[in-house]
């Protein structure tokens, strides 16, 4: 697929007096990384060598494999715990003509495209801080083949550690940012038939 820039929307943002969903296409400068953090399903510590070693004895005595015996090897289950995040690092600039708000038209408190750095930095701000970004209401990212046009679909995400940094000592009209985007299971749609059925 052709390269298209990565774009977040996020929903249910309580600004000004309205309920919006914003959509910002990240400008410039792109890096994407890509990140699984597994986690172990057994710690080398306490009672685990013990349970470690009743599960090799079961797996020799039902398989007749001979498991090694080291001391220095752990067992291994991958139960699906852990984290998939994908890390977005962008630059915007102030005249950016990509859609950074709700209608992609500027000059609103819930809508800062084609406006100047600081309009910019200060709506990706509010809608960070007026929704709830959670399992009940995830924000939707698009990146790559995660995305309408790929061969995945778009990833529900909630933010992690998000930060927009301008250093008037080094430039006028451009700033940085970096955000985490984690990936989430989403509660919405259950919420809403439990909402119903108890209605």
């Amino acid at each position: 697929m052709t390269w298209v820039n990565p774009q977040v929307t996020i929903h249910n943002a309580e600004i000004a007096g309205q309920t919006v969903d914003g959509t910002f296409v990240f400008p410039s400068d792109i890096i994407v990384e890509f990140e699984t953090r597994t986690e172990e399903f057994f710690q080398s510590s306490g009672r685990t060598p013990a349970l470690m070693s009743v599960v090799l004895d079961w797996i020799q005595d039902e398989t007749d494999d001979d498991v090694d015996s080291s001391i220095r090897q752990e067992l291994s289950i991958d139960v699906g715990a852990g984290i998939h995040a994908i890390t977005l690092d962008f630059r915007g600039y102030t005249g950016s003509p990509y859609q950074w708000g709700d209608s992609g038209e500027g000059g609103t408190p819930t809508d800062a495209t084609g406006e100047d750095l600081h309009a910019q930095m200060a709506v990706f701000d509010r809608y960070l801080q007026a929704a709830r970004i959670d399992s009940t209401n995830p924000a939707i990212l698009e990146v790559g083949e995660y995305s309408e046009a790929g061969r995945y679909s778009p990833l529900q995400v909630v933010p992690e550690n998000p930060d927009v940094v301008f250093d008037s000592t080094e430039q006028s009209s451009i700033y940085d940012g970096s955000v985490t985007w984690v990936e989430t299971l989403s509660l919405e749609e259950s919420l809403d038939g439990a909402k119903q059925t108890l209605g």
